[in-house]
């Protein structure tokens, strides 16, 4: 059964504005994004440019088109602050698509289902879809085959507000000249809620954020973990049906961000919004998610939980992309030789013709124990980190392998020594060298 959106009246633009037909400029930073495809051909880069509702876009798209684009954001930011609360129960696309203009198709034939109150994570390279791919769940990217279904019922054609979806970016982009408590009443105020209502939904945000002692600050008196704290409780306040997070720890020092991945979870885990995620960051990834969808050149790779993508990757670009140090991947003759031993504890599709996976951890410098050995290598390079070290490995047939090994060795092996190896058959994976995917 799906949910009736009630129409609500909506606050009428500023008379600057209205002449022009345009939404007002004041636009919360926090909850919209813009197009931010590099078109290098035309000399247009778009930027977060909400502070000022898209004015400041002048700077980087050349006039005529600054005009364009700036209206454009600003109607979207006017309407994703006044959006009307719905309930939502998850967000599915099936077999969508995008392409530009220029022909260039960026998502092909996307399936995910993020289920109601999930954390979704979508991880992978620079370049690879994943913002676009938020962007079409926001409505500020049209779709341009295929479906997006937010509770079940179509979402193509609905506008920004229509689809109650809150946006964090890396960009505070917080109004220099609004205390925090008015940068988090902003959206409130926009929608013409009473003042006690926004005083009580400021008050009770700030206490899940820990922003009491600092609702009267400016933004230039905050560091960096509570600027994006008071982001974070802008986008809470308008209660949505969902939340979008497009890489918003990326400006901050490794401590904050995990102190701010903390709060984020807690954050969810008290709302049981659903979430989607986009990080480059791994290690976000594989502490955050319910579940990960590791995407390449717009498409997912595979879908699962953490430790699932980590012991079972489904084809040779999640193994290489999860996991750090990455797997070791390389040929069965490059890791035994002409023949493949015939032990039991091999998986069967091992063969002189199959790809084969080793995480670091799984490799021994020693020929005792459980392990089949393969010879010995010489230590190239060690990573001392305290607690592992980190070895490059030579072996004699020719093979580059990293070993993780305990911190303990530390004196024991130095660089240039010769040492034995041997991995443990079970932890072995093994992948098409054609396909590259995965076989066992």
């Amino acid at each position: 059964m799906t949910n009736r959106r009630k129409t609500v009246d909506r606050p009428e633009p500023p008379e600057s504005l209205r002449a022009r037909g345009s939404p007002p400029p004041t636009a919360e930073p926090s909850t919209v994004m813009v197009n931010r495809r590099n078109h290098s051909s035309h000399g247009i880069e778009l930027r977060a440019a909400c502070e000022d509702g898209g004015r400041s876009i002048r700077s980087v798209v050349p006039v005529p088109s600054a005009r364009q684009y700036r209206n454009r954001i600003q109607r979207q930011s006017f309407e994703l602050l006044q959006g009307e609360a719905v309930s939502m129960s998850d967000i599915r696309f099936q077999n969508a698509s995008k392409r530009y203009e220029d022909n260039a198709e960026v998502i092909r034939g996307l399936n995910l289902h993020v289920h109601d109150g999930e954390f979704m994570v979508l991880v992978g390279p620079s370049g690879c879809a994943k913002s676009t791919t938020l962007r079409m769940i926001a409505g500020l990217e049209t779709i341009t085959s295929g479906e997006l279904l937010i509770g079940g019922a179509r979402a193509n054609e609905l506008s920004p507000a229509e689809r109650n979806i809150s946006m964090v970016f890396q960009s505070y982009a917080l109004y220099p000249n609004m205390s925090v408590r008015e940068n988090l009443s902003f959206g409130l105020k926009l929608r013409k809620t009473e003042t006690t209502m926004i005083r009580a939904e400021v008050d009770r945000v700030a206490g899940m954020l820990g922003l009491d002692e600092l609702l009267e600050r400016k933004p230039r008196q905050l560091s960096g973990g509570q600027a994006q704290r008071v982001a974070l409780g802008r986008a809470m306040i308008r209660k949505p049906g969902a939340f979008l997070f497009d890489e918003p720890l990326s400006n901050l020092d490794a401590e904050l961000r995990v102190q701010m991945r903390g709060e984020i979870l807690e954050m969810q885990r008290q709302l049981g919004t659903t979430t989607v995620y986009v990080t480059h960051d791994q290690v976000e990834a594989m502490t955050m998610g319910d579940r990960i969808a590791v995407m390449n050149k717009g498409r997912i790779m595979q879908i699962g939980m953490p430790t699932e993508l980590y012991q079972k990757p489904a084809n040779t670009f999640v193994a290489g992309f999860i996991g750090s140090p990455r797997m070791n991947l390389l040929a069965a003759t490059d890791l035994f030789g002409d023949a493949v031993p015939t032990e039991k504890r091999l998986p069967r599709a091992a063969t002189t013709r199959t790809m084969l996976g080793i995480r670091p951890e799984h490799i021994d410098l020693s020929h005792g124990g459980t392990g089949i050995g393969i010879g010995s290598g010489r230590v190239e390079r060690m990573e001392d980190l305290g607690h592992e070290t980190l070895l490059k490995v030579t072996t004699t047939a020719g093979a580059v392998l990293t070993v993780r090994a305990s911190g303990e060795i530390r004196g024991r092996i130095v660089a240039g020594a010769s040492v034995p190896l041997a991995i443990r058959a079970e932890r072995l994976h093994v992948f098409d060298p054609k396909s590259g995917e995965r076989l066992t």
